[in-house]
């Protein structure tokens, strides 16, 4: 170890790699940057535990125009259009300034800013995609992905099961294909008692849903299962948070149509991010009923503070769960499956299980272990010529 890290120290007098991660969405509703920045902390956190040896720095694009360093990363920002064929001459003239080794695109929807930079700035520089949950492209648009795709070095999914849906007709090659999650957070799991004072629950037996009321999320299997589980545990308790409000009026039907729903559930709506870790800290379980998810936020952050996780068995969650090894996996709409995992609970030792989820977050979810993967990545491509 102490041999590795001198030759680390001999290559960082010797060559830095540069890297530009860099956003060509428009994010039009924010002229402050570091309003934006705050808002998309979970995608970008891992920038503070980069190796040394890579020169990193951002750009964005919002309507606001200046270079700055904030929290000690260098940051480029620009105005742009989010149209499909908008090509920012301005923003791309920057980066070939900044001589970049390495380009990280963020999302897989700019396929002509990609191929138009690859002209700009040569064979030399290595080009990764990180994917945010899109889905390919159709007609003209699917065909300059398929295009861009040979000039792409490498995908970042959260999983690999993420890219079934581009391999073959957008992705060629699967071997480019690695996983790197996408998102991490700074939660941590905080004092029970304090947290359970602080949102007003009590009680070991809580439940919490943080998501968007959406057809998506699916909180109709989660009340539904729920409902069941409660006849035989009248103690335990759901808490829903969410911000989208689309299916709120069906949630409440719902929710009033049965007697054991309005004993135990609580719709809590909108919760400052800063609450957040009280609310998970403060319940044990975290529940969840998505059809899909790219990065799993609110899962990441419950197991940040160690709750047990009911979720989804889909890419995003497999992954993040290590196949269910550190939570229960059911399958989407999987009413009687849900209900089962809820009755099971009670065979498990619920804080040692919680001190588990906490190590396997800080080991293999963390921000340090993103930064570990995209350092030992770009590395990699810089090592390989042409």
């Amino acid at each position: 170890m102490r041999l590795y890290r001198q030759i680390l120290v001999m290559l960082k007098l010797q060559v830095m790699i540069k890297v530009i991660d860099i956003v060509y969405h428009h994010h039009q509703e924010f002229s402050d940057p570091e309003k934006m920045l705050e808002k998309h902390r979970p995608a970008f956190g891992f920038s503070a535990f980069t190796e040394s040896l890579l020169d990193i720095q951002f750009v964005k694009h919002l309507n606001y125009k200046g270079v700055t360093t904030i929290n000690g990363s260098l940051y480029a920002f620009f105005k742009s259009r989010n149209r499909f064929w908008w090509i920012p001459f301005t923003t791309h003239r920057y980066i070939k300034k900044q001589k970049p080794d390495i380009i990280i695109i963020e999302g897989l929807l700019f396929p002509l800013q990609l191929i138009a930079l690859t002209f700009l700035l040569g064979k030399n520089c290595k080009f990764i995609v990180r994917h945010h949950g899109e889905k390919p492209l159709t007609g003209i648009k699917g065909f300059i992905q398929q295009r861009a795709d040979k000039y792409i070095h490498t995908y970042l999914f959260t999983s690999r099961n993420n890219a079934a849906e581009w391999i073959p007709k957008i992705i060629k090659d699967v071997t480019k294909c690695v996983e790197v999650l996408e998102a991490s957070t700074h939660f941590t799991r905080k004092c029970l008692e304090k947290s359970q004072a602080a949102t007003k629950m009590s009680g070991r037996n809580n439940f919490l849903w943080v998501g968007r009321l959406i057809t998506g999320k699916d909180p109709f299997t989660v009340l539904t299962a729920f409902g069941c589980y409660a006849q035989s545990q009248p103690d335990a308790r759901l808490y829903m948070i969410y911000q989208d409000e689309q299916l709120l009026a069906g949630v409440k039907k719902m929710i009033a149509q049965s007697d054991i729903l309005q004993q135990t559930v609580t719709l809590t709506g909108r919760v400052e991010n800063s609450d957040l870790p009280d609310w998970y800290s403060a319940a044990n379980f975290f529940i969840s009923g998505s059809h899909r998810e790219a990065a799993g936020y609110a899962l990441l952050e419950a197991m940040a503070c160690g709750c047990i996780s009911l979720v989804t068995r889909i890419p995003a969650f497999e992954k993040i769960t290590d196949n269910g090894k550190y939570g229960f996996l059911y399958s989407p709409g999987d009413i009687k499956g849900l209900t089962a995992l809820l009755k099971n609970l009670n065979n498990i030792d619920v804080d040692a299980y919680r001190q588990q989820i906490e190590k396997h977050f800080n080991g293999q979810l963390s921000f340090k272990k993103i930064a570990a993967d995209i350092s030992a990545l770009c590395m990699q491509l810089h090592s390989v010529k042409g």
